[in-house]
């Protein structure tokens, strides 16, 4: 009931007709993701975060469609720990805030929990080196989870998509991990390349560039587009990089994501153009 009478809300400010919940949602999120004003995005983005909220802790919150509402991303593995939910809300600047969502299973001490991803890439230096938490998240629109284990570890690797800049573009590679009393980690020291041991991997490249990261199933592997600069004077400055049309890759072995360079990719059931480019505003599928 209470879902039902904050919908009811929702839809006379917004002037709604009467629609479903899940039409009040899809149509909050487009408003959240393509009105001219900011202030109005931001108003429709607390709706929808208000709205989905309270969806999501109701009893069959865990079962809610969401496919339909194409400005998010909702992932659950194989094992059904927990269902994942990622979107963002443009900013004027050309800058995207994101936000998410992670819901534990119904089962153990913390049945059902639902935590907050709290965006704070601003505050977090070297966010490569660093374990995270909800509280500290780097933000991203997770469209891929490949569940992996070793011994008595389970990983939930996390490809996604972060607008950085005005002038540049991430695709990030991260990990989850839950432990027995539902604390989440994210990062974790199991990416492994020529220059050491990372918890995360983030590939920065020009707001114009087309650069893949997806996971290919038959493979087993993860792969991404080699970046260089678009010239040798702009080493470092990843506003001027893009691909050069050759691939790396990470294949899991013995509980380590662990670089294979000059990877011969091939093409993959799994492929989805969102793996290559910036989302228009939001996730496509």
């Amino acid at each position: 009931m209470a879902v039902r009478r904050l919908l009811i809300c929702i839809l006379c400010f917004w002037g709604i007709g009467s629609v479903s919940a899940q039409d009040v949602l899809v149509r909050l999120s487009g408003c959240m993701l393509n009105d001219s004003s900011f202030e109005k995005r931001k108003a429709c983005g607390a709706a929808f975060e208000k709205a989905l909220d309270s969806l999501l802790v109701e009893a069959d919150g865990w079962n809610y469609p969401l496919d339909t509402i194409r400005s998010i991303s909702a992932l659950t593995p194989p094992d059904n720990a927990f269902r994942l939910i990622t979107w963002n809300i443009p900013q004027d600047d050309g800058t995207f805030e994101f936000k998410g969502r992670l819901r534990l299973a119904n089962k153990g001490s913390e049945s059902g929990k639902m935590m907050c991803l709290n965006d704070a890439r601003a505050s977090i230096n070297k966010p490569q080196t660093k374990p995270l938490s909800t509280d500290n998240w780097y933000g991203a629109l997770y469209y891929k989870l490949i569940r992996t284990k070793y011994k008595r570890k389970t990983y939930y690797t996390l490809l996604g998509w972060n607008g950085n800049t005005a002038l540049s573009n991430q695709k990030v590679i991260d990990v989850l991990q839950l432990s027995k009393d539902g604390k989440v980690t994210f990062g974790a020291p199991i990416f492994e390349d020529v220059k050491g041991t990372k918890h995360r991997v983030i590939l920065e490249y020009a707001e114009q560039a087309a650069v893949s990261l997806r996971y290919l199933e038959n493979d087993a592997v993860i792969v991404f587009d080699h970046l260089v600069p678009t010239n040798p004077a702009f080493e470092g400055q990843f506003a001027f990089y893009s691909s050069d049309f050759s691939n790396d890759a990470y294949r899991f072995e013995k509980g380590k994501w662990k670089l294979i360079r000059n990877y011969a990719a091939k093409n993959d059931r799994d492929f989805r153009p969102e793996d290559f480019k910036k989302p228009e505003k939001g996730i496509r599928r």
